[in-house]
């Protein structure tokens, strides 16, 4: 089991303009040193808010944070937006 097998955090529920601040506020509390995991498989609802939320995680880091699970919704919006290489998911390719 490698340190990224844990959940640093997990996002359930929206993930959209109305519950942004509380989602990152909750992120950057738990934000630490060493890699950081962000589980997404219980986001339901995106907009470009979760775009932001993902930034803030990654600017909130000295180390690597990780996406796991998104949304189809939120990787289109990554893609639509052309910040697929700003964010360490697996996934998007």
């Amino acid at each position: 089991m490698t340190e990224l097998d844990q959940i640093s955090i997990e996002v359930d529920g929206e993930l959209t303009m109305h519950t942004y601040p509380e989602q990152v506020m909750r992120a950057k509390k738990i934000i630490g040193a060493g890699p950081f995991l962000v589980d997404l498989k219980k986001v339901t609802n995106v907009d470009s808010s979760a775009i932001a939320f993902m930034l803030d995680c990654v600017r909130s880091r000295s180390g690597r944070v990780v996406f796991r699970s998104l949304p189809d919704s939120l990787i289109g919006l990554i893609r639509l937006y052309g910040v697929d290489d700003l964010f360490d998911t697996g996934q998007i390719n």
